[in-house]
């Protein structure tokens, strides 16, 4: 019921309010929907083809929602997201060997940025 109550809220805040500084995925319905709504408006917002955007993501510092007062020009916070068997390592920035007796950790922040392939 709590995973229901915060899917709720998500929805009814970005109806009355704004759309969410930091989106928690795993709460959307269909998040491939909301991931290529993304690119979608970055395409139309800088004159960019479609068929070359694709995603980059960015592990943050930061752990809390709360910390992020601005909403990203294109693209998104990430919350929400956990590893299993690995553990992020905000010091080298990259995965690192899951510490003794610590199975799932959550991820920080992830940043989540429409950007132009190559």
């Amino acid at each position: 019921m709590a995973h229901f109550h915060r899917r709720y809220k998500q929805y009814k805040d970005w109806d009355e309010i704004e759309e969410p500084k930091v989106i928690w995925l795993s709460g959307l319905h269909t998040p491939e929907s909301y991931t290529t709504a993304l690119i979608q408006a970055a395409c139309r917002g800088k004159g960019w083809p479609l068929d070359k955007a694709i995603m980059y993501t960015v592990i943050t510092k930061e752990k809390s929602a709360s910390s992020i007062k601005k909403k990203l020009e294109y693209g998104t916070y990430v919350q929400g997201l956990y590893l299993e068997g690995a553990r992020w390592n905000g010091e080298k920035d990259c995965l690192d060997y899951q510490r003794p007796k610590e199975l799932i950790e959550e991820l920080p922040l992830m940043q989540v940025i429409p950007v132009m392939a190559n």
